[in-house]
């Protein structure tokens, strides 16, 4: 019976690594660079550079819920596209709110974009909570006169 690696690995037993213990792959150091070969940037490279550098700085961040009450809120992850529950630290923070709102598209009713800063750290959220029915314009299926209810109208909610 052969005991090779491919075949212990198969078989869900620890292979050891080709390398003597304690020792890893290290990389060569960098040639040092001279600064007369480097050419000078561009104003069109500066102002890029520049605006990634705000960009990383700015602590504001957006994700996107379903919020059903304050206690039950589902943070969608893009990254192995679930909710998580209760959780905001599961769910994906985006720097951009436009690549926000088009995942939101592609997620359909029921999700908002809710924003969060992560200024010092921790994670804050900045968005009052709306919950489900709130962004919803409630239409009244009768009208209240001083008679009592009028013009009554028999909705199926099921």
């Amino acid at each position: 019976m052969p005991n090779s690696k491919s075949s212990k690995a198969k078989r869900g037993q620890h292979v050891a690594s080709s390398l003597p213990s304690g020792t890893s792959h290290k990389q060569k150091p960098a040639a040092p660079i001279n600064e007369e070969d480097l050419e000078p940037l561009s104003p069109a490279q500066t102002r890029e550079l520049e605006r990634r550098v705000r960009d990383s700085r700015d602590p504001i961040r957006y994700m996107l819920v379903s919020e059903f009450s304050r206690r039950f809120i589902l943070y969608y992850n893009v990254s192995d596209d679930v909710y998580a529950m209760n959780n905001p630290a599961g769910g994906t923070l985006f720097k951009r709110l436009k690549t926000a709102e088009s995942v939101k598209k592609q997620l359909g009713k029921g999700t908002s974009i809710v924003k969060y800063t992560t200024k010092g750290g921790k994670l804050k959220r900045l968005s009052p909570y709306r919950g489900m029915w709130a962004s919803k314009p409630r239409k009244d299926a009768f009208v209240w006169t001083h008679e009592g209810p009028d013009q009554v109208e028999i909705v199926d909610y099921h």
